[in-house]
């Protein structure tokens, strides 16, 4: 079981997880964390939001995880100074 809420290392694995709402209808469950590429291929083949729907499942993985990072890096930077 991941517990976001006290562990401050997972911080990474929120910020994917809760990135992908902007993307997709349906947000990626806490299992993702442990997915490989194929299984968030196809969840996002599956739940991609219409205004998606033409792209590709590794271009919509790659719009969330730089989300997910930029945030990160902010996060980051904003809180060590």
């Amino acid at each position: 079981m991941y517990d976001f809420d006290f562990d401050p290392k997972q911080i990474k694995d929120k910020l994917m997880i809760r990135m992908s709402e902007n993307f997709l209808s349906n947000t990626f469950p806490i299992e993702a964390i442990d997915w490989d590429v194929h299984e968030y291929h196809k969840w996002i083949e599956e739940n991609i939001c219409e205004d998606f729907e033409y792209w590709s499942a590794p271009d919509v993985l790659e719009l969330i995880e730089r989300s997910a990072m930029t945030a990160y890096m902010f996060m980051t930077k904003e809180l060590s100074t």
